[in-house]
């Protein structure tokens, strides 16, 4: 036979792509951790957590900072450099080159348990061959290990290289935009009808007169048009406000400088923003000074071509925003224009796109995307959209993007020459991090829901009720989840107004320090009553990114039990030498009272035998004759006698049979210590055979179905086992229902410790229980310990027949062997009698 030596993988290590692969593979024997079997397990939970996320995960682990890391960080150390001979390796000698950097931040997570954010932080380090300028977004946090310390720190970070490029690209070309502007010499200006607030640059104000450094006012801005204009002018911004020609805004007037009342000509050009109510929310536009353009047609010339070089500029800015622009034309959305960033979205070449229809080029976004443009189509309005989910092919393969967008109509014309602006920008990654974020939260909830010790979450200085375990709410609170979700912690226990808890949570709130607490008295009300307790607590404060404090984490063990043991076993040792003392007299005592006890005890066995001997012999003796002379007047002189007389034969011979029967059965519960001595392995599926072989006459009269799973083995007196099932059996058998077949049911299965404290019966052995169900007469439930009590019937003698003595042999029998018996029932529906015995 062949030994299989497959090394057996962890179960923590299994799966997480490229690097799980390469962590099971790693010779982890001659490494400073050992084999990754007895790792901590904070450190098997994170590295399986880190290896099952997609988002970039790297964990410092220990006090020399080991190195792992998952699949989604791995592109991060490029083709050629770490990767991937710094797994597991010390993080100095690890990053060597930017040790300086991070190590003081790794330094203060270990010391302090407080995490760390950097936000487009340039760290250049080694990979691709050399050392690159790279932006990170990261964050370091904890890692709490097996004994509550700080194990290490994990690194959740992406790269931010390419955006923070863009962001310089896009600041460069704002700066390019506003130079163009400063070009064409126009006046701008942005007005808010919500607020009345109005706004221009600096060209405007100076044509206004009014200083630089000063703010406008509308009517201010109002005053500066000469008064042949105005009236004019104010109606036109009425109808723009108003909606009239879609809002936008096209006026030529005059105005006069404040300070040197110079007299310009200048054409506004503007346009009305709405939202979805259609109210306008802002109005702005540019003001051109015109006043030479009807002096020298030279000039305006020159000025068509200032302006065509600043659309020439403008266009340049466009194709290389860092945001995804693109124009489309027609219902068939001809993509006319589309920039770099866009074309790098999309995964295509100018050639594949531009000139051809959006929908053939990417028929798999037409689903999600058309319904957009028929919007803009239809209502001439622009469409936004948050987190836009889109399957797109790149690189050959379908994956799913996510965009916040704006598509605009640019022109007014007809459907067929309508041109639409597309505004895009990926947001997937960020998308991604918050679901993985979201995930880590919804397991940490998790974690703590069904943490077996009690844990809640208070926010603000309110202590809101935001989080609590079952553990908490049944064991400490006696709550529903209804009865405190979002409530103050204070309104729902005011008991706690004069203890020391809600300042120590407010504390913990204000000072961002722990507290730990052991053996700390309590006091609140459950149902309605006043409960005292002792519990060791913890309160840790829950972190914001930017520090601050928003809440609090406790958890509580209750510790009342340990504490009352350990006061009693104190005070324990103070009463023992008086309590030796008194025990000592009341031994004494004890002893003299059970020598009496003995002695009365042994008077009353001689009376049991004399009482055994009499019922055996001088009861039995002339009870038979009676029954014997009464036989032979029967037989002999029975023609004699009248009916009457017949009839008192019968009753006779009735009661003479009821005597001898009521004898037996008291001789027999007599005798029941003498066979105590008799025990042996007895298999009881043997005896209830034994039994139901000796009631076969009535089982077969009856039409009785008897039933049973398979019996234990029990140390017993087969005998007084046989008595038992014959007593039972018995029972169900006389009392049947009329019309009703009987129905016996027997059943064994083991039982539990929590029965066995509840009937008094030792723990440390193993019982069984034996039940007998029938289908009869049945009882009142609460007669069920009655029924076992010497001569106690429930039913008239005429009815059925019986001394009242079976049921009592029955448990004595049972208590004999160290049992117990249970009896319950239903009038009209049937009994059931529970046995249990030691195995």
């Amino acid at each position: 036979m062949g030994v299989d030596n497959k090394k057996t993988i962890p179960k923590f290590l299994q799966g997480g792509g490229e690097m799980g692969q390469i962590m099971r593979d790693k010779d982890w024997e001659s490494h400073v951790l050992g084999d990754p079997v007895n790792w901590p397990l904070a450190l098997k939970f994170a590295i399986s957590t880190m290896l099952n996320t997609k988002f970039p995960n790297f964990i410092f682990w220990g006090a020399d900072f080991r190195c792992f890391y998952n699949d989604a960080y791995r592109p991060s150390l490029g083709k050629d450099g770490k990767h991937p001979s710094i797994l597991g390796e010390k993080g100095k000698e690890a990053w060597s080159e930017i040790w300086d950097t991070i190590h003081p931040l790794l330094q203060q997570v270990w010391q302090t348990g407080e995490a760390t954010w950097s936000e487009n932080q340039l760290i250049p380090f080694y990979r691709n061959g050399q050392i690159e300028n790279i932006y990170w977004t990261f964050s370091y946090s904890p890692l709490i290990s097996d004994d509550e310390s700080i194990g290490g720190v994990l690194t959740t970070c992406t790269e931010t290289t390419e955006a923070v490029l863009n962001l310089q690209k896009l600041e460069e070309s704002e700066d390019l935009l506003k130079f163009a502007i400063d070009s064409a010499e126009l006046g701008t200006w942005d007005y808010n009808p919500q607020t009345n607030e109005f706004s221009g640059n600096e060209r405007l104000k100076n044509w206004f007169g009014i200083a630089n450094d000063d703010s406008i006012e509308l009517p201010a801005a109002m005053n500066v048009i000469l008064p042949k204009d105005r009236s004019r002018v104010a109606d036109a911004i009425k109808k723009a406000l108003g909606g009239f020609n879609q809002g936008k805004y096209d006026i030529t007037y005059s105005i006069k400088n404040q300070k040197n009342h110079e007299v310009k000509i200048v054409r506004a050009l503007g346009k009305s923003w709405f939202n979805k109510n259609g109210e306008a929310y802002r109005f702005n536009g540019t003001l051109h000074d015109v006043t030479e353009q009807e002096k020298s047609a030279e000039e305006i010339k020159i000025a068509n071509r200032r302006i065509k070089n600043e659309k020439d500029r403008f266009k340049n800015i466009i194709q290389n925003a860092p945001a995804g622009i693109a124009i489309f034309k027609g219902p068939e959305c001809l993509v006319e224009m589309a920039n770099i960033s866009l074309l790098d979205i999309l995964d295509k070449t100018s050639s594949e796109l531009i000139g051809k229809a959006l929908f053939q080029v990417l028929p798999e976004i037409e689903v999600e995307a058309s319904p957009l443009f028929e919007e803009v189509r239809r209502k001439r309005k622009s469409v936004r959209g948050t987190e836009f989910k889109l399957p797109i092919k790149r690189k050959g393969k379908m994956e799913i993007a996510y965009f916040d967008f704006i598509l605009h109509p640019v022109n007014e014309e007809s459907d067929d020459h309508l041109e639409i602006m597309l505004v895009a920008n990926e947001v997937t990654d960020y998308v991604t991090a918050r679901n993985v974020l979201t995930e880590n939260e919804y397991q940490f909830k998790n974690l703590v829901m069904q943490s077996p010790i009690a844990k809640a979450i208070f926010r603000g200085t309110d202590l809101k009720i935001e989080m609590a375990n079952n553990r908490m709410l049944n064991h400490f609170w006696g709550k529903t989840w209804d009865d405190v979700i979002g409530k103050n912690l204070i309104d729902v226990f005011p008991e706690l107004k004069d203890q020391q808890y809600i300042s120590e949570l407010k504390e913990v709130i204000r000072t961002g320090q722990a507290i730990r607490n052991q053996e700390s008295k309590g006091m609140h009300f459950k149902d309605g009553k006043k409960f005292e307790f002792y519990i060791d607590y913890v309160y840790l404060p829950l972190k914001e990114i930017d520090g601050s404090i928003s809440g609090v984490m406790i958890t509580v063990t209750d510790v009342t039990d340990q504490f009352l043991a350990k006061e009693k076993l104190v005070n324990f040792s103070k009463e023992l030498k008086e309590q030796v003392k008194e025990r000592t007299a009341l031994l004494n005592h004890a002893n003299k009272k059970l020598q009496n006890s003995i002695k009365k005890l042994e008077n009353a066995n001689d009376e049991l035998e004399s009482f055994a001997y009499v019922s055996s012999h001088d009861l039995q003796e002339p009870l038979r004759k009676i029954q014997i002379y009464t036989s032979r007047i029967l037989e002999q002189e029975q023609k004699s006698l009248t009916e009457t007389g017949k009839k008192y034969f019968d009753k006779i011979t009735v009661s003479a049979s009821r005597m001898r029967t009521l004898i037996d059965d008291l001789l027999a519960f007599s005798r029941m210590e003498e066979s105590k001595t008799e025990f042996k392995p007895t298999n009881l599926n043997e005896v209830l055979n034994e039994v139901i072989e000796n009631l076969s006459i009535k089982i077969e009269n009856t039409g009785a179905k008897i039933s049973s799973s398979s019996l234990p083995t029990v140390k017993a007196v087969p005998f007084q086992m046989h008595q038992v099932f014959s007593n039972l059996l018995g029972n169900a058998l006389k009392f049947s229902k009329k019309n009703r077949k009987p129905l016996i049911e027997i059943s064994s299965k083991s039982v539990n410790r929590k029965e066995l404290i509840n009937l008094g019966l030792n723990t440390s052995r193993t019982y069984c229980k034996v039940t007998v169900k029938d289908n009869g007469i049945g009882f009142a439930n609460e007669m069920g310990e009655h029924i076992f009590e010497v001569f106690k019937r429930l039913h008239g003698k005429s009815e059925y027949e019986g001394t009242g003595m079976g049921l009592t042999i029955v448990k004595k029998i049972i208590v004999n062997h160290d049992g117990a018996i249970q009896a319950s029932g239903m009038e009209g529906e049937g009994a059931t009698f529970t046995i249990y015995l030691p195995i």
